[in-house]
């Protein structure tokens, strides 16, 4: 149960603090084209780190790197209070993307020494991505917002500190190999396509809602939408056939994006985000659990997943900041469209090649 609230009180953080970076950002003058390069600092920094920490994760103390990464966290969430311009909102964003790759590997790792659900413990990040996105919509204020963040992860770390330890296998990792990538080049390459299409709509997606009448609270209410569908989907995949279930989160995201297209007013979009939760449901537990029971090196393996999503945070912020600049919010869900079907076709290879 522990392990649930922390993955619920860091997640609520995440999402609370990123829904309305974007409205932050135009507000301190910034570009359309800016919004998604401040998007993808985050991106970048949080890509190294995931990927330097889930190889950590296999080799060091689970527990301490937990903790380690917990109290970064919550010193990275307030920063952001101090934040004036474009640039220092960049570099404060960025510090955050580090401290926040340091740890997820390491949970996961707890939940499998464990042998708890891999669909019951994710789900319960979908629901603090909900509380997140409400929490967000409701407070209004930016300060409120990050100094809240920085108290429910420092709750998340007080809860860490009390737990037992949990004995996992450790092995000896090399930190600048790429074997575990190439052997699962076809889960992470299909997942990093998809995912550029859904930075891409998300990192512009507040002021196009803006554009269809929603106010910050309304905003916060659609965003919910969809990870309580998403928390209440994932915790029923864990007996189904893992590679139909990410197959079948491909078609769902390529039917959510086209369906974001001829939106008129804000509630139109309500059907697309539950079609992004079916999507997103699949393909994260999914991939996870393909991930976890395909290799021995298994927090270098689940955990490189988050520094994919964090590469494609970087390259779909820019694309979806740079395609709505020339071309209008439409395009970018025209690409996402395109992107998931192109994964799809590629998932094909998830039983023709034992990974």
């Amino acid at each position: 149960m522990r392990l649930n609230v922390i993955q619920f009180f860091t997640n609520t953080s995440i999402m609370m603090s990123m829904m309305l970076i974007p409205l932050l950002a135009g507000e301190m003058g910034a570009t359309l084209t800016q919004v998604g390069i401040i998007m993808s600092v985050y991106g970048i920094c949080l890509f190294f780190s995931s990927y330097m920490f889930s190889k950590a994760a296999d080799e060091w103390d689970i527990k301490k790197l937990l903790l380690i990464g917990l109290a970064c966290s919550v010193v990275a969430y307030y920063l952001q209070v101090f934040a004036y311009d474009p640039l220092s909102l960049a570099v404060i964003r960025g510090l955050l993307g580090i401290c926040v790759g340091m740890y997820p590997a390491a949970l996961i790792m707890h939940v499998y020494g464990q042998k708890r659900s891999l669909g019951k413990f994710i789900s319960f990040g979908a629901l603090g991505w909900a509380a997140g996105f409400l929490g967000a919509g409701l407070l209004g204020d930016y300060n409120i917002i990050f100094a809240v963040s920085a108290l429910m992860v420092l709750f998340s770390l007080f809860i860490a500190a009390g737990m037992q330890r949990v004995e996992v296998e450790r092995i000896k990792v090399d930190y600048f190999s790429f074997s575990t990538i190439k052997k699962n080049w076809n889960i992470y390459l299909t997942f990093f396509l998809r995912h550029i299409g859904a930075v891409a709509c998300w990192t512009i997606f507040p002021l196009y809602l803006t554009t269809l009448g929603a106010d910050k609270f309304r905003i916060g209410v659609i965003y919910a939408i969809n990870p309580i569908v998403q928390f209440f989907l994932m915790r029923r995949l864990d007996s189904l056939n893992m590679e139909k279930v990410v197959k079948a989160g491909y078609l769902f995201s390529v039917a959510a994006f086209f369906s974001l297209i001829p939106a008129t007013v804000y509630y139109h979009v309500i059907p697309s985000m539950l079609l992004v939760a079916a999507s997103w449901s699949f393909l994260l537990v999914g991939s996870i659990e393909l991930l976890i029971t395909r290799n021995t090196d298994k927090a270098t393996a689940s955990g490189f997943l988050n520094s994919v999503i964090s590469l494609s945070m970087i390259v779909g912020a820019l694309i979806g900041g740079a395609i709505a600049h020339q071309w209008g919010f439409q395009s970018v869900f025209a690409v996402a469209g395109g992107l998931s079907l192109v994964s799809y076709m590629f998932s094909t290879t998830l039983t023709q090649a034992q990974v």
